[in-house]
């Protein structure tokens, strides 16, 4: 952090140290030190301080005497035109293998419906009739029994029912008066004589009739059927062979029906599948490559206009021409190597010292803050959509695509910025500890990032009908300033050609646009790791351990003024830690510094809660929260359009987010 700044420019121990090896003896000049030496200069930087400083993009002029701004023969208002020069931004675009088979899949499945449609209509009947009659026939053969499935069929059948059938015939006959009375006059015989005494009539005789009427009826039946057997035996078996060939064919037909309804089903059904298949396939294939071909899925993003200068109070002016001290000899940029103490990350085990490298923005003052180092920044840039099939050939002097860009297909922008100030933003690089639970997490490159982007240090009086919103706003606009401004070529980027001049109204308005992010902390890193070819960029979760997660939440006493804590963990409502970055605060670890009878207090940097907050806000200095105004005059999001109409939408707060965890993660490198 900036704040271990020394205005001395050495510490006393290094000081010590040269006098030291100046005065010992020449055989001990080339004396490694050790790890305790070298550690003593811990926390030592390279001051940077940019002085006047300002830059444009203009193209490729030697000297800042050639630039349009220096050049009195070129008018006031055409000196922005010579702006150009270019970054070049080339998104791989989607995976086009997948992208295929999506434009494949799409054009297929619209097909196979209605060739589906068609076929059910026009093809089912006739395939289920053919194959039913085909099939059907196959089993039946016109009721012929000399088959293997009639041998086999009516021999089950016979085993079923033959018994069945032939009592069934018998019984006809036994209806008969004739019979009738036989059986009647042989129960008597059973029943009224003894078994010696019963007369012989032909048919069998059988004992145990005597005064017993079962017995009785039951022989005397039996001799009935004997009798009928004796008189119509073979009419009965001609009958009863008549039944058994019937309920063959029966049973063949009904099987011949079931299965031949099965196999037609099933055969019409894949008819029409088929057909839908191979007509949904056939134009699929004729016509997915040319969708591709034709999808506007490539993209070349060329950042043409670049400037950086002092700010001023026009958001229709790109640069400024005026240079900018952006920092000072007590508070200048710092790229510096340092320790953190006491440090744990992942699990309770882990607590050490961890080294970092940072670079660090000077510090926000507390308060507000200077304007001196308030930034004017301006891009203009022509995003293109490109299709899949345009040429790869490049243009060796510019390195930009010599055809493939369309007027008809660009987005063509510029980005102005007024008020704005990174000061406070740092980042810091490390090796993050141990983690045996997530080797993605272990000994990897971990990232503590604080990203402030500020353009009004006091947000609370805003109004719509302030006349100084410009100097504190951040503006995005379209609209060329006419037909002859927006220039003929395609993108001044790759011709040379002139830059174009914008409305000077027209846009989206964000005024007092304060933006402070926390990406990644010492006890939370945001690391960059990868898996097999992807790269991934992961905010870390934050684990279960009382120990690191009382330094990243925050206790809002308004929402929980008594809260109860697990027992065992020790925490209280001083163990929490964290807080909320915004323009007027970022963290506990304020910094004063004096430069001579002068001290200065500076904001802290270890916050852990991010705020993003447009136009009229308000801060409640005692829980740190911001609230969007909601008066009639509040202002921060405004559109206008080309005549300078405006629709003001009012102010817009987001407080307090913690990131608990974020992963970003490539496929298919």
């Amino acid at each position: 952090m900036t704040q271990s700044w020394n205005n001395a420019g050495f510490k006393k121990s290094c000081l010590a140290s040269v006098i030291a090896v100046l005065l010992s003896p020449s055989v001990y000049a080339l004396e490694s030190l050790s790890d305790n030496n070298l550690s003593e200069t811990t926390g030592e930087g390279i001051a940077l301080l940019p002085e006047n400083f300002k830059m444009v993009f203009q193209g490729p002029n030697d000297v800042s005497t050639a630039s349009s701004y220096n050049n009195t023969a070129i008018a006031a208002a055409d000196k922005p035109k010579y702006d150009t020069g270019f970054i070049r931004i080339i998104p791989t675009g989607e995976n086009y293998e997948v992208q295929y088979q999506r434009a494949y899949d799409k054009i297929y499945q619209s097909n196979y419906n209605s060739g589906y449609t068609y076929a059910k209509t026009n093809l089912y009947q006739a395939s289920y009739d053919s194959t039913y009659s085909t099939v059907y026939n196959g089993i039946y053969q016109n009721g012929s029994t000399t088959t293997s499935t009639y041998t086999t069929t009516y021999a089950q059948v016979q085993t079923q029912n033959q018994t069945a059938y032939r009592d069934q015939e018998i019984s006809v006959y036994a209806k008969q008066q004739t019979y009738v009375d036989y059986y009647k006059k042989r129960y008597d015989q059973y029943y009224y004589n003894s078994e010696l005494t019963i007369p012989n009539d032909g048919t069998t005789e059988y004992s145990g009739g005597w005064l017993n009427k079962d017995k009785s009826s039951e022989n005397a039946w039996k001799n009935t059927v004997e009798k009928i057997e004796a008189a119509y035996g073979s009419t009965i078996t001609t009958a009863v062979n008549n039944h058994l060939k019937e309920t063959t064919l029966a049973q063949i037909r009904a099987s011949a029906n079931s299965t031949a309804t099965q196999q037609a089903t099933s055969t019409a059904n894949t008819t029409v599948i088929n057909y839908a298949k191979t007509t949904a396939s056939n134009v699929a294939n004729a016509n997915a490559a040319g969708a591709v071909t034709n999808a506007r899925t490539k993209a070349d993003v060329f950042i043409y206009g670049l400037a950086l200068s002092k700010s001023n109070g026009n958001l229709n002016q790109r640069y400024s021409n005026v240079g900018l001290n952006w920092g000072n000899a007590a508070n200048p940029w710092l790229f510096r190597a340092s320790t953190a103490k006491d440090i744990q990350q992942f699990s309770a085990a882990n607590k050490s010292d961890i080294g970092y490298l940072a670079l660090e923005a000077p510090l926000a003052m507390d308060g507000v803050d200077t304007t001196s180092d308030r930034i004017k920044l301006g891009f203009w840039t022509d995003i293109f959509s490109r299709s899949f099939d345009s040429v790869r050939t490049i243009n060796a002097a510019t390195g930009a695509p010599a055809s493939g860009l369309d007027k008809d297909y660009r987005l063509r922008s510029q980005f102005v910025a007024n008020g704005l100030s990174i000061n406070g933003s740092q980042v810091r690089l490390f090796q993050t500890q141990n983690d045996d639970v997530n080797k993605l997490y272990d000994e990897t490159l971990g990232i503590a990032a604080l990203l402030r982007i500020n353009t009004n240090d006091n947000p609370s009086t805003l109004k719509f009908s302030d006349t100084n919103l410009d100097e504190k706003g951040i503006r995005i606009s379209t609209a060329a300033k006419s037909d002859t401004d927006d220039g003929t070529a395609v993108t001044p980027a790759i011709d040379g050609s002139l830059a174009p001049l914008f409305n000077d109204k027209d846009g989206l308005y964000l005024y007092s646009a304060n933006i402070n992010l926390v990406l990644g902390n010492m006890y939370q890193p945001f690391i960059l790791a990868s898996e097999g070819n992807n790269i991934i960029l992961e905010v870390t979760r934050i684990p279960k351990v009382p120990a690191i997660y009382s330094q990243i939440y925050t206790w809002y006493s308004d929402t929980d003024p008594n809260p109860q804590f697990q027992a065992g963990t020790g925490l209280t409502t001083a163990s929490f830690k964290g807080s909320t970055c915004n323009v007027s605060y970022c963290g506990s670890n304020y910094s004063d510094i004096t430069t001579g009878s002068n001290t200065v207090r500076y904001q802290g940097t270890n916050a852990t809660h991010s705020s993003i907050a447009i136009g009229s806000v308000t801060r409640e200095v005692s829980t740190n929260l911001l609230k969007a105004n909601r008066g009639a005059d509040a202002t921060g999001i405004v559109f206008k359009s080309p005549t300078g109409a405006a629709v003001n939408l009012g102010s817009a707060v987001i407080d307090g987010v913690l990131i608990q965890h974020l992963k970003i993660k490539t496929t298919g490198l």
